[in-house]
């Protein structure tokens, strides 16, 4: 059997169940835990090296909010949160503190491999999504990891500010952010999305 096949067949019977049993709704390779104000989001990602005898993958995972595209994103949002649209965007390997990426080959102990998959999912995944309950908690981690030096774009917590009611804070953030812009098409974005979330510059 191809490692392909193998991998279907550790998605299907292992990843998937531990994700619906919490109440994640599964699209292709992709999981999302549905709340009021956000989603909480998980990829299965594939190395694009893989070849029929080696595959490796490893889980990214997310927070899917929808109010970022009334404001920030000028696309329509998709059907289904997805990894690739959310901020806080982790890889899994960052909340294993694993660096290595799940691996099979024709030696892999699949059983063994499905159950590190299982203590890593039900020890570090879920927990780590436990901690978001409002978007205020989103805030808060995403502050911390800016304090730690990890960006994202600048514009998220202004936005997400906002969406709480924090307006003093949208708008002090709003300033900061227009004037460290170096690009003419960066500062007409920013004016537009000022205008758009009620903010002046």
């Amino acid at each position: 059997m191809s490692m392909q096949n193998v991998l279907k067949q550790v998605v299907k019977e292992t990843i998937a169940p531990l994700f619906k049993v919490e109440g994640y709704k599964k699209q292709g390779n992709n999981f999302a835990y549905m709340c009021s104000d956000f989603s909480a989001t998980v990829n299965i990602q594939s190395s694009k090296w893989n070849t029929e005898d080696e595959v490796e993958f490893f889980f990214n995972t997310g927070i899917y909010i929808e109010e970022l595209f009334l404001s920030v994103y000028q696309y329509p949002k998709p059907p289904f949160p997805m990894e690739v649209n959310s901020v806080l965007r982790i890889r899994g390997t960052e909340l294993t503190n694993n660096e290595s990426w799940y691996r099979l080959t024709a030696d892999t102990d699949v059983e063994q491999l499905k159950r590190m998959i299982t203590k890593d999912v039900t020890e570090y995944l879920l927990p780590h999504f436990r901690q978001f309950e409002s978007i205020k908690d989103v805030i808060k981690v995403m502050e911390l990891r800016e304090k730690d030096g990890i960006y994202e774009n600048p514009h998220y917590l202004t936005v997400l500010y906002c969406s709480v009611g924090e307006m003093e804070k949208a708008q002090e953030r709003m300033a900061r952010v227009y004037s460290q812009l170096k690009l003419d098409s960066q500062k007409e974005f920013a004016r537009g999305l000022a205008n758009r979330i009620g903010l002046r510059i």
